[in-house]
């Protein structure tokens, strides 16, 4: 995404951010898929009308391939997002990483297996101790909003300098600047709101695990990150719109 600093595009400098905010958003909240539904339905009514040992296999490797693609397609996402930061990208390749490595160690295990409730165990397991679904996918969803969000701090900064030069000017020339500075002081309060709610949601989501979403713990912190980038997405809008009207403030006085 380029940089623009000109206040004919002030709006848009930053729309980016919104379009990965928003995303990121509206993904974290349709990523889960219950296990058997969708691309595993065929292999989940197989094994709940004939429960054998292939039946279950079948399953539970269908589920683990789900999975897997699921994690390829989130990593792709996460090479593509020049949003966000070196260390945060690392930390989710290292979670992508991790989860792959052990879901091929379950599919091994899965389909060397024999016994029937060992089989159900471990299948039990795709969901469990991985929660692709519903930790993986928010968490990385969510980390890139977050990080979209913060990375819009430079855009807005480099609008305010253009900006008040330009009221700056104007005020110098005799200009009644009271609206335009409002309105530019409206814009920054609007960030600065934002980005007080981002700040802190990269960390505390990317240590989240599948346990801590067993025992009840992750979920809150999931849902309340994304309540915070939902209403943080709304700020920076509003903070567009402020730009927007700081510079048709000035257009009327001629800067």
């Amino acid at each position: 995404m380029k940089t623009r600093v000109s206040t004919l595009v002030a709006g848009l400098a930053i729309a980016g951010a919104l379009t990965i905010v928003g995303a990121g958003t509206a993904a974290a909240v349709t990523s889960a898929g219950p296990a058997g539904n969708g691309v595993c339905a065929t292999q989940a009514t197989a094994s709940r009308k004939t429960a054998t040992a292939e039946t279950l296999r079948a399953f539970g490797d269908c589920e683990i391939a789900r999975r897997l693609t699921t994690l390829t397609t989130l990593s792709s996402k996460v090479s593509a997002a020049t949003v966000l930061t070196a260390s945060d990208k690392s930390a989710l390749s290292a979670i992508f990483s991790s989860t792959t490595s052990g879901l091929n160690d379950l599919k091994a295990t899965i389909d060397a297996e024999t016994s029937l409730p060992a089989l159900r165990t471990d299948i039990t397991k795709i969901a469990t101790e991985f929660r692709v679904y519903l930790v993986v996918a928010p968490q990385t969803h969510l980390t890139i909003a977050a990080d979209g969000v913060l990375a819009s701090q430079s855009r807005f900064t480099q609008i305010n300098t253009n900006l008040a030069a330009r009221i700056a000017k104007a005020q110098a020339a005799g200009k009644d600047v009271t609206a335009a500075q409002a309105d530019l002081d409206a814009m920054n309060k609007h960030e600065a709101d934002a980005v007080a709610l981002a700040t802190g949601l990269p960390a505390k989501l990317l240590a989240l695990t599948p346990a801590q979403y067993n025992a009840g713990t992750a979920g809150p912190v999931i849902a309340s990150a994304r309540t915070s980038l939902t209403t943080a997405r709304n700020d920076l809008k509003s903070a567009v719109a402020s730009a927007q009207a700081c510079r048709a403030a000035l257009k009327t006085l001629g800067f």
